[in-house]
């Protein structure tokens, strides 16, 4: 394949992971990894831990799974506890940053040692994940439309990820009211508050994602064009997408759906039950597109999404690319190298031989049966 990887560093605006310690998570027992700021290959068989590793990476930087699994799915089995570990280099100071659960309990975080919220990780680190499960962004279900757009919205914007979390927390609250027909009206106001901040920064995350990821695109595939749009459950006129104006429609919808809530004793209306259309040339992607087509289109996606940060953050973020050649042809492949040499630290996972300019760009490692050791 063609095209040299050339990894770019600025003076201040990256970051990137030096260590990693992983015990008990998945099936790795315990793995002790130094990894190049460049790049960094994890070879192995299916079922070995490849991706495995790039989730424990992810956790480390987020606090959470980027394939949606809880803390008790990831911690190995007959185990108690998992515990990841690493040192994270953030403009030229390195972080000790720990992510830990034990069973039954509640996930614990620390930075620098320091007891630490989910909220801080994303204040302070980045990471963009691309693998195959990526085509369920196209195929699946709306919900995991919306758990991918919360995920990155919440890294670009820091009063999303607190409006999302408080809006979260009153549904819930609203939600057992209505198990227990008491008056909605009080948290009504507060998820309109919430909710409608939410919506508004869907809607403008969406414009711009839209129109990088339709770039990207064309340039991987040469041809198509891929769309997204925001659907949000409350009914938005022209021009009402300011807070304000959100605000007043999600009131009368919620006016309009109380009665069905109060029988089905459920929240109906609000951004957890919005939706994200994805377009291939003039159909919807869910419905119309190949799984060649939602494979390029969740490539485009992500690496919209890594621009997006890296220009909002003013960092590069970790990007994480989970068998990303095996389904591509040599021509989008080449392609895809091409634009490599606008991210930071690279993690690769592949059963096959990587292009030659990526393994000349840092570090190799095999991983068998949870097991891994740096073979270059």
């Amino acid at each position: 394949m063609a095209g040299e990887y050339i990894c770019h560093f600025f003076v201040n605006g990256y970051m990137h992971i030096e260590s990693l310690t992983v015990t008990n998570f998945r099936n790795l027992s315990h793995v002790k990894m130094e990894f190049s700021p460049a790049v960094n290959i994890l070879y192995g068989g299916n079922g070995a831990g490849k991706t495995n590793l790039l989730e424990a990476i992810f956790v480390l930087c987020l606090g959470r799974s980027q394939r949606g699994a809880g803390d008790p799915i990831m911690l190995k089995h007959s185990e108690e506890v998992y515990r990841i570990e690493g040192r994270i280099k953030r403009e030229d100071v390195v972080h000790e940053v720990a992510v830990a659960y034990q069973r039954g309990g509640r996930k614990k975080i620390a930075i620098d040692r320091v007891n630490a919220k989910t909220t801080e990780l994303y204040e302070n680190y980045c990471a963009v994940s691309l693998g195959p499960e990526d085509t369920e962004i196209l195929s699946g279900s709306p919900s995991i439309r919306r758990n991918f757009l919360d995920i990155y919205l919440s890294q670009f914007s820091r009063s999303y990820l607190s409006h999302l979390v408080d809006y979260y927390k009153v549904l819930t609250q609203k939600n057992a009211c209505l198990r227990s027909d008491c008056d909605t009206a009080p948290f009504n106001v507060l998820l309109i508050n919430h909710g409608a901040e939410v919506v508004k920064a869907r809607i403008n995350f969406i414009e711009k994602l839209g129109q990088a990821a339709g770039r990207h695109y064309a340039e991987i595939c040469r041809e198509g064009m891929l769309r997204l749009s925001y659907q949000p459950s409350v009914p938005l006129e022209r021009g009402q997408v300011d807070a304000d104006g959100i605000k007043q429609s999600f009131e009368t919808a919620l006016i309009r759906q109380e009665e069905r809530e109060r029988a089905l004793k459920s929240s109906l209306i609000g951004p957890h039950r919005d939706e994200i259309l994805f377009q291939i040339g003039d159909y919807p992607a869910r419905t119309h597109g190949s799984q060649g087509e939602w494979r390029t289109a969740a490539i485009a996606v992500k690496l919209a999404v890594y621009q997006l940060l890296k220009d909002k953050r003013r960092m590069q973020p970790v990007l994480l690319l989970d068998e990303i050649f095996t389904e591509l042809d040599r021509e989008r492949s080449t392609a895809l190298m091409q634009s490599f040499s606008e991210f930071g630290q690279l993690f690769v996972t592949t059963a096959v031989d990587p292009p030659e300019s990526l393994r000349r760009s840092g570090r190799s490692f095999r991983i068998h049966q949870g097991t891994v050791r740096q073979i270059s």
